[in-house]
Parts: structure tokens; sequence; C-alpha cells
């Protein structure tokens, strides 16, 4: 199958046509905090063949990053689209956006569409097949790559695409109680609590001072 025919296929199955499966089953805010410091909220609604959120971080440039993708059966991510906007309508400036971009994952590999400030781009990576887009400081994409190792035959990883690189990484999770699991990418440890369905109801990440609160 060809990746236009692919992605005309990835449309259809996020089309609203079949309202019984867009149907609203999970929904919430992600608070980053760093210290006593909000870096960052995320909002996000999730349903059976669906998961969008958008992204605020608290920086001079009031950046934002609304991203939409289509849910597979596996628990993959094979559509992701991701609209990068600076400053709104509280700030006092314009909002304006600096980036588009669309990546479709297809086995082991991953074509992305970019629009910037160069034009159209579209570049083809390499990855791991089953890998799930990975956005900082984004705990809905984590969540979901927490889904994912559940529903593969090795839930002690997953590979993880970095959308603000084209890099794959593979994070490591253990099981340390029923509640909680630990991921790990690179250097980098999450201790993360779940539920008995995989939601993320928060997490730390020690060596950076962060903690996550989910409203």
């Amino acid at each position: 199958m060809s990746i236009r025919a692919l992605y005309s296929l990835l449309l259809a199955l996020a089309a609203p046509a079949a309202a019984h499966a867009q149907a609203v089953s999970d929904s919430g805010t992600f608070v980053v905090r760093r210290g006593k410091d909000t870096v960052a909220t995320e909002q996000f609604v999730r349903t059976a063949t669906r998961l969008e959120g958008t992204l605020a971080l608290r920086n001079a440039k009031r950046t934002s990053e609304r991203w939409t993708a289509v849910i597979a059966p596996d628990a993959t991510l094979p559509l992701i689209e991701v609209t990068v906007q600076e400053g709104s309508a509280t700030s006092g400036a314009k909002a304006r956006i600096t980036q588009r971009a669309r990546v479709i994952f297809k086995e082991d590999s991953a074509a992305v569409d970019d629009l910037g400030g160069g034009g159209l781009q579209t570049r083809l990576f390499g990855t791991q097949i089953g890998a799930v887009p990975y956005l900082n400081l984004s705990f809905a994409l984590l969540e979901q790559a927490v889904r994912r190792a559940r529903a593969t035959d090795d839930p002690s990883q997953v590979p993880l695409f970095n959308l603000g690189g084209g890099q794959t990484a593979l994070a490591k999770l253990s099981r340390t109680k029923s509640d909680s699991v630990q991921l790990e990418i690179g250097d980098v440890r999450y201790d993360i609590r779940v539920d008995a369905t995989g939601r993320l109801l928060g997490a730390r990440i020690l060596s950076q001072g962060v903690v996550v609160e989910r409203r």
C-alpha cells in the first residue's frame, strides 16, 4: 500500500461518520510543574479511534503545540498531525502558526511532511515497527506509549519516535507496584502512576524536579 493510499485509509478511520466509535471515552488536563512553577499544561481528549491534545508551554513565546492522532486497534498511532503556534489572544500578541507537520508511520519508517519557514519539506525516517510518537512534555502521548507496551507480547519496552528530531529511542518499562510503572528513556526516568485500564494519573521525573498532576 502506498503512503497516499495509507493516508486516505487513516483519514477514513478518523472520520466522524462512525459516531458510536467517536464518543469521548476519556479527557483531562496534565499540569507539569518544576518546583513551584508550572512549565506546561496539556488538555487532551481520547475516543476509540482518535487522540488529540493541546500542549501549552509557559515560555516567553507562549508556544502551544496542537496535535491530532489516529489510534489503531494495536494501540499505535499510525498518523499524527502537529501544529505549532506562538502567541495568544491573552498575551496581547497576535498568535501565529510557525510550523505544521504530518507524520505517517508504515512498518519501520515514518514519512514526515513538514511546513515551516523554509517551505514544505518531505522526509522519510527509519524507525521501528510499532513506534509511538513522542513529544517532549506531552503526557497524553506518553500514556499512549504505556498503553502500546501493554498491548504487545513484551510490555517491558516500546520504541518512541521523537517528533522533535526524528530519532527513535527505546523506552524500557518495569512495574514497581500494582499502580506504578517506571519508564526509562536513556538516562531519564519517569515514575508513573497508572490505573487498571492504563490511564496515567500522575508522574515524576526526580532528576529534573518535575511533577505531573492529572486533573
